[in-house]
């Protein structure tokens, strides 16, 4: 069993790495900087906020923790914002090249940090199912929290630059259906390889989440999985027609969804160690 502290803060982590490689996704060319600007500032403090909390931990729990693994993950989650902000201030300035490299370097910075994180929540060996399973749930959910964060957040730049084509919006939903579909996908099939290949201790905790933690179980999958997907289908109709403020406004609702799952994904982490 691991802290829900700890579980917590990756949470605000995973949001900051995941809307980063959203604002990937997005025409550079077609947005305005302030853009940019705005939703980079929203993610860096989101992702602080969580770095605030990790470095009291470390300061506290460093050994317990995993000793030297751990200062790395955090050496490279410091790296990560070090690049990240860098970006920030970037925008301000005409250099493309020195904005692209810090940008492609926090995202590097930032996803190693993510797997080192990943690793902090199992025991299992080098080569286990568990090496794969952890890392790769931890950055689905990292990719789904960051779209439907970015997909909010954009949706309310329309309401600045009402003449904005409706394309960047409609990348940004793909990015985000893509990544709700995916992690729901891989959702299950964690569970079958973890309890048809996993080590006995990962199979003894999936028995303990299914007997004690059903309920929590459920309420993840109904908020974060099934209704974001029905409201997937109400934002596309809205987009079609388009209405950017209705398809903002349902964001909303899906971002509550997402991120309300998401953190009793958390929860169901820390009382089993399972990235579930």
């Amino acid at each position: 069993m691991k802290a829900f502290p700890a579980s917590f803060l990756l949470f605000l982590f995973q949001t900051a790495l995941g809307g980063l490689f959203a604002l990937a996704a997005t025409p550079f060319q077609e947005l305005e900087r302030g853009f940019y600007k705005s939703t980079g500032g929203v993610l860096f403090i989101l992702g602080l906020l969580g770095f605030w909390g990790e470095v009291h931990l470390y300061f506290k729990a460093a050994p317990a923790a995993g000793g030297l693994s751990f200062t790395a993950e955090m050496a490279l989650h410091l790296l990560f914002f070090i690049f990240f902000g860098a970006y920030l201030i970037s925008l301000w300035w005409e250099r493309p090249l020195f904005r692209a490299r810090c940008f492609s370097l926090s995202l590097f910075t930032g996803l190693a940090g993510l797997i080192l994180s990943a690793a902090r929540f199992h025991q299992a060996p080098l080569g286990s199912i568990e090496t794969f399973v952890y890392p790769a749930g931890f950055f689905l959910s990292a990719l789904l929290l960051g779209g439907v964060t970015v997909g909010m957040l954009i949706g309310h730049w329309y309401l600045i630059d009402t003449g904005q084509s409706i394309e960047p919006f409609i990348r940004i939903f793909k990015f985000f259906l893509t990544f709700l579909i995916a992690q729901t996908i891989f959702f299950w099939m964690t569970l079958v390889l973890l309890y048809a290949v996993g080590m006995p201790e990962t199979r003894a905790a999936l028995e303990i989440a299914w007997t004690n933690h059903f309920w929590l179980l459920l309420a993840r999958v109904f908020i974060s999985q099934l209704a974001p997907l029905i409201l997937s289908l109400m934002i596309w109709r809205t987009l079609q027609i388009p209405h950017t403020m209705a398809a903002t406004g349902l964001f909303y609702i899906a971002l509550l969804g997402v991120f309300v799952g998401e953190i009793l994904s958390r929860q169901i982490l820390a009382l089993t160690s399972l990235p579930l």
